[in-house]
C-alpha cells in the first residue's frame, strides 16, 4: 500500500534549521519540506470519537504538540560532577583572597595542595588508575556515578496500593482519567515503527570503580562479591544495602577526609597560606569566612554560566543544604592535621612572630615600645612549635604570640586588681602635671585602666555597625541590628538568583514567595517601623576586608562621623574615644624614665619611680589537675535485697564523693636513690659542657691604664675621662677626676674666690622641686600553673572565678581578638610561664646547653615542666 504524504502548513512553527514553515507528516512525524529536518516538539496524533466522548464526531488525524523530554545531550553537557564543582568554587575563594592582600604565589601553592588531596582521593592525578576515570571515596554523592558511570540510585516507591479502577465500568470520568493516564504514558515512552528501533537509546553503563579507602570502609557492611554486584547494578534495582553509609558509622579520620564539602576548601587555603608564609593567618581566615566575605552563598558566582543556569537543582545536587559554612577554630585545625597527613605534608613553616605581634599590638592600641619588649622576649628562647604528643598538629602560632603579649602586660602591670590601679592612678596624675607645664605636646604616659575603658567602649561601637564582630567579643546588641543584618544578606542572595534567574520558578512559587515577601515586610512594618529596603540605607556601613578588624573599623565609623553626613548616625562617639593610645608613653614602665626625667627637670619637676611588688595576701591555691580516674578491682559484689530504704539513703549520704577537679600543693619530692641519680646526672653533663672545646667562650680581653700608679681597666673609665668636651677627640691621658672639678686644679689660687661664689649659689638657691611619684611594676607576677588537657567545662568556669578581674577581662579581650575560647590562650601562657619561671636555670648562659636545665627539684614542678617543654 503507497503511503500518502501531506503537506500543511503549521500555525507558529518554524523549522530549526532553515526557518522553513511547511512540514511533512509520515508515521507520526512531521518533516520539513525544503531540508527534511523532523520537527521534534509535535506529533500527528488519532483523535476518535472515545477522546472526546462525542459518539456523533467523526475521528480525524490531526497534529497536536506533546510533551517532549529534554535534550539528554545538552543536559549531560552541563551537568558537572562533585569535584568539578568545587574545582570552580576553590578558584573563587582563591581570587577572593587574592583581592584581599594575599601573595600570588598562593595560587599555584593552592594548585598543588588541591591536587595533592584529588590523587591522594584517586580522583585526578593518580598513576595507579589505568582506567582514567574517577574513583568513587566513601559517602560518594549520586550525582557523581550518573555522570561518571551511567548509574542510577534505587528509590523507595510509595508504600500505598496502586489506585485501580474501581465503581460503575460504565462511569464516564473514571474511563476519561484512565485514557488520559494511557494517553500520557503512551507520550512519554515515544512512538516506536515496525521493527524499528526506540527513540532514545540509553548510554552504555560502566561498573562502579571504588577507591582503596571506600572498599574497605564498605567492607564492613557487606563482602565484596556482593559490592561487586552493586557495582554492576546500573539502574539501581538492588536495595539491599546502601553504598552511601551514614557518617556515624564512619571514622573519624574517614569523616573528616573523604567527606568532600566546603570545609575541604577551607583546609586547602589554610595550607597554602602556611606554605606561602602568607600575612593571612588561620584566625584570618575564620574571620573572613564569619563575615561571609568568604560564603556559599556566592557560589553561583564563581561557576560557568551554563552551570550556573541550574541554580537550587545544582545546589541540591551537591547536597549542600546538609553542610555548614561556618567552621571553629579547632575543627579547622583539627581537619588541618588531618588532611597533612593524608597528602603526606613534611612540615609547617612558621610565620613571622615579630611582625604578628606588631599587627596584634595595633589591634589592641597598645603603645609600639611594648613591641620591642615582646620581641625580647620572643629572641630570649624562641619557640620551636615541636609537638612531641600527636602527629601533624597545626601549632597555634597565634594563639603562642598573643601569650607573649599577655605575658608582657602580666610583667609590666601585675594584673592583680591592685598593683595596676595604683601604677595607673601615679601615671594619671603625671599626665595632669606635664598637660599643666607641656599642653598637647607633652609626651603623655600609658594608663592602663583608660585603656581598657577605650577598647570596652569600642567594641560596644563596632559591635553596632557589625553582627560579626559583636559574637566575636560577645556584645549583645539590639534586635533591630540583627534583623539588619540578615536582611542585607539575604537582598545579596536574592540579586544573585534573580541574576542567574533560578528563583524565578513557576507562577505558583512566585506567589507563594511573594506573599511571604508581604507578610514579613509587614510584620517588619509593625515592629520596627520601617521596611527592610529602608532598613539598609540607613546608617549602614560595608567594612572592607582587613588584618585589624578593630582597628579599623573603628577608625572607618570616626570617619563617617567626621563627614558632613554623619549627623545622620544615631550615636555619639565620646571625646575620651579620640585620645590614640597607641602614641602613649611605655618607657617609664620598663625602668626607662630618662627622657622623662629630663623633660621634667626642664620644668622645674623632680621624678621618683618606686616599684611595687605582687600582693602579700594573693591565695594559694597550689596546681590545678583533673583527678585521674581509677579503675576499680574486679571483685564481685552483690546486691543486698534485704536492705531497707531509710538504710540506703543513710549509707549513700553518708559516702564522700571524690571531686572531678582539685587543687594540689607542690609538696611531691623524690626518692633519695632517685634523687642522687639525678644529681650526678646534672653533674656530669655540666663537666661535659665545660670540657667541650666548642662550647668555650673566651672572653673579651681588657686593656689597663695607668692612672696616678694605678692600673686601671679601660672599660671602667667614663666618657667624661678620656674625651675632650668640645671636640670629643681622646686624651693622651686619662682625666683622673670627673670635668666639674676641673676649675680647682687649673686655678688654685682661685679656689677660695670659688668657694665664695659656691657659698652665695646656696644662699641664693632656689626652693627644692616638686617631687612627682611614678609606681612600676617589679617585673613580678603572681602564677596559676597546672594541667588544662581533660578538664571539663565546669572544672573552666571554677578555674576562671580565680582569675583576678583586670586578667580574666585582658585573657578574654585577647582571646576574642584572634578568634579562639580563652581555654586555649590560657594553655599558650602556661607554656610560657612555666619556661621561664620553672624550666631554664641560667638564662646568662641557657643557649650554650644542650637540653635545659631545670632550676628546681621538686617533682611536681619538675613534672609540670617536663609537660609543657613537649609543646615548645
Amino acid at each position: 500500500m503507497e503511503e500518502v504524504l501531506e503537506t500543511m502548513q503549521l500555525e507558529n512553527m518554524h523549522c530549526d534549521v532553515c526557518e522553513g514553515t511547511t512540514f511533512q507528516e509520515r508515521e507520526g512525524f512531521y518533516y520539513c519540506v525544503e531540508c527534511g529536518t523532523q520537527k521534534d516538539q509535535i506529533r500527528a496524533v488519532d483523535i476518535t470519537a472515545e477522546d472526546n466522548f462525542d459518539d456523533t464526531a467523526a475521528g480525524r488525524y490531526t497534529a497536536r504538540t506533546i510533551r517532549q523530554k529534554k535534550d539528554t545531550e545538552k543536559e549531560d553537557e552541563d551537568d558537572i560532577t562533585s569535584w568539578e564543582f568545587y574545582n570552580y568554587v576553590l578558584r573563587g575563594f582563591l581570587q577572593e583572597l587574592l583581592n584581599m592582600g594575599a601573595k600570588p604565589e598562593l595560587k599555584l601553592m593552592t594548585l598543588q595542595v588541591w591536587a595533592a588531596y584529588l590523587d591522594s582521593m584517586e580522583v585526578a592525578f593518580s598513576k595507579s588508575n589505568k582506567t582514567g576515570l574517577p574513583k568513587l571515596n566513601v559517602r560518594a554523592l549520586p550525582i557523581d556515578a550518573r555522570i561518571i558511570y551511567n548509574h542510577k540510585t534505587f528509590k523507595k516507591g510509595k508504600k500505598g496500593k496502586k489506585s485501580t479502577l474501581t465503581g460503575d465500568p460504565n462511569d464516564e470520568r473514571a474511563k476519561f482519567r484512565l485514557w488520559n493516564r494511557t494517553k500520557r504514558n503512551l507520550d512519554a515512552s515515544g512512538y516506536r515503527s515496525h521493527g524499528g528501533a526506540s527513540e532514545s537509546e540509553g548510554e552504555q553503563s560502566l561498573h562502579l570503580q571504588w577507591s582503596m579507602r571506600a572498599r574497605k570502609s564498605l567492607k564492613r557492611h557487606m563482602p565484596l562479591k556482593h559490592l561487586d554486584k552493586h557495582s554492576r547494578d546500573s539502574k539501581g534495582s538492588m536495595s539491599c544495602h546502601s553504598l552511601r553509609p551514614r557518617v556515624k558509622q564512619l571514622h573519624n579520620f574517614d569523616r573528616n577526609i573523604y567527606c568532600l564539602n566546603i570545609i575541604k576548601l577551607y583546609v586547602v587555603l589554610g595550607i597554602a597560606l602556611n606554605m606561602v608564609e602568607d600575612d593571612i593567618q588561620l584566625s584570618d581566615l575564620l574571620r573572613f569566612i564569619d563575615e561571609e566575605h568568604l560564603t556559599k552563598r556566592c557560589m553561583l558566582n564563581y561557576l560557568p554560566g551554563n552551570v550556573a543556569a541550574k541554580g537550587k537543582a545544582l545546589l541540591k545536587d551537591m547536597e549542600l543544604s546538609k553542610m555548614k559554612d561556618k567552621v571553629t577554630n579547632k575543627l579547622l585545625r583539627v581537619n588541618i592535621a588531618c588532611m597533612s597527613r593524608f597528602i603526606n605534608l613534611s612540615e609547617y613553616q612558621k610565620p613571622n612572630l615579630h611582625s604578628l605581634a606588631e599587627r596584634y599590638i595595633l589591634e589592641l592600641a597598645l603603645p609600639p615600645r611594648l613591641l620591642k619588649y615582646v620581641n625580647s622576649l620572643l629572641d630570649l628562647h624562641p619557640p620551636t612549635f615541636f609537638n612531641a604528643m600527636t602527629v601533624h598538629p597545626y601549632p597555634r602560632y597565634e594563639a603562642r604570640t598573643m601569650a607573649y603579649i599577655l605575658y608582657a602586660m602580666k610583667l609590666l602591670f601585675g594584673l592583680d586588681d591592685l598593683k595596676e590601679r595604683n601604677i595607673s592612678e601615679s601615671a594619671a596624675k603625671i599626665n595632669e602635671k606635664l598637660l599643666e607645664v607641656g599642653g598637647d605636646e607633652a609626651p603623655l604616659l600609658f594608663v592602663f585602666t583608660e585603656w581598657m575603658e577605650f577598647v570596652e567602649m569600642r567594641k560596644v561601637i563596632v559591635s553596632h555597625y557589625n553582627q560579626s564582630f559583636a559574637r566575636r567579643f560577645g556584645v549583645s546588641t539590639r534586635t533591630g541590628c540583627q534583623v539588619d543584618d540578615i536582611l542585607a544578606k539575604e537582598w545579596k542572595e536574592k540579586e544573585q538568583g534573580e541574576t542567574f534567574g533560578w528563583m524565578q520558578g513557576s507562577a505558583a512559587m512566585k506567589r507563594q514567595h511573594e506573599n511571604l515577601t508581604h507578610i514579613i515586610e509587614t510584620m517588619l512594618k509593625d515592629h520596627f517601623g520601617e521596611s527592610s529596603k529602608e532598613s539598609m540605607e540607613k546608617e549602614h556601613i560595608e567594612f572592607q576586608p582587613s588584618l585589624t578588624p578593630a582597628h579599623s573599623y573603628f577608625n572607618r565609623i570616626l570617619l563617617q562621623v567626621s563627614r558632613s553626613d554623619g549627623a545622620k548616625m544615631k550615636i555619639t562617639i565620646p571625646d575620651h574615644m579620640k585620645v590614640d593610645h597607641s602614641a602613649r608613653n611605655l618607657d617609664p614602665f620598663v625602668l626607662e624614665t630618662t627622657e622623662l626625667s629630663q623633660y621634667l627637670s626642664q620644668h622645674g619637676l623632680k621624678l621618683r619611680v618606686e616599684e611595687l611588688a605582687c600582693q602579700e595576701d594573693i591565695q594559694n591555691v597550689g596546681i590545678f589537675r583533673p583527678l585521674t580516674i581509677i579503675r576499680g578491682d574486679g571483685r564481685e559484689y552483690r546486691a543486698n535485697t534485704e536492705i531497707k530504704t531509710e538504710t540506703w539513703i543513710s549509707e549513700l549520704k553518708r559516702k564522700e564523693k571524690r571531686p572531678d577537679f582539685r587543687f594540689t600543693q607542690p609538696t611531691g619530692t623524690y626518692g633519695a636513690r632517685y634523687l642522687k641519680r639525678i644529681t650526678m646526672r646534672d653533674a656530669r653533663r655540666v663537666q661535659l659542657e665545660i670540657n667541650n672545646p666548642f662550647w668555650d667562650v673566651t672572653e673579651t680581653p681588657s686593656f689597663l691604664l695607668k692612672l696616678n700608679d694605678n692600673e686601671i681597666p679601660l672599660d671602667s673609665l667614663s666618657s667624661l675621662q678620656t674625651f675632650e668636651e668640645g671636640t670629643m677627640d681622646p686624651l693622651n691621658i686619662p682625666l683622673d677626676l670627673p670635668r666639674r672639678n676641673l676649675e680647682k686644679i687649673l686655678n688654685p689660687e682661685g679656689s677660695d674666690r670659688a668657694s665664695d661664689q659656691v657659698a652665695s649659689d646656696i644662699n641664693d638657691e632656689p626652693p627644692s622641686p616638686e617631687t612627682l611619684l611614678l609606681q612600676v611594676s617589679n617585673f613580678d607576677c603572681w602564677l596559676l600553673h597546672g594541667y588544662m588537657k581533660r578538664i571539663r567545662r565546669h572544672d573552666k568556669h571554677e578555674l576562671r572565678q580565680l582569675f583576678p578581674c583586670s586578667f580574666r577581662w585582658l585573657l578574654e579581650t585577647c582571646a576574642s581578638t584572634i578568634g579562639i575560647v580563652w581555654e586555649e590562650l590560657y594553655e599558650e601562657l602556661l607554656i610560657v610561664e612555666v619556661m621561664y619561671h620553672h624550666s631554664i636555670r641560667d638564662w646568662s648562659n641557657h643557649r650554650n646547653y644542650l637540653c635545659i636545665q631545670h632550676n628546681t627539684q621538686e617533682k611536681d614542678i619538675r613534672t609540670l615542666a617536663r609537660t609543657y617543654k613537649e609543646l615548645w
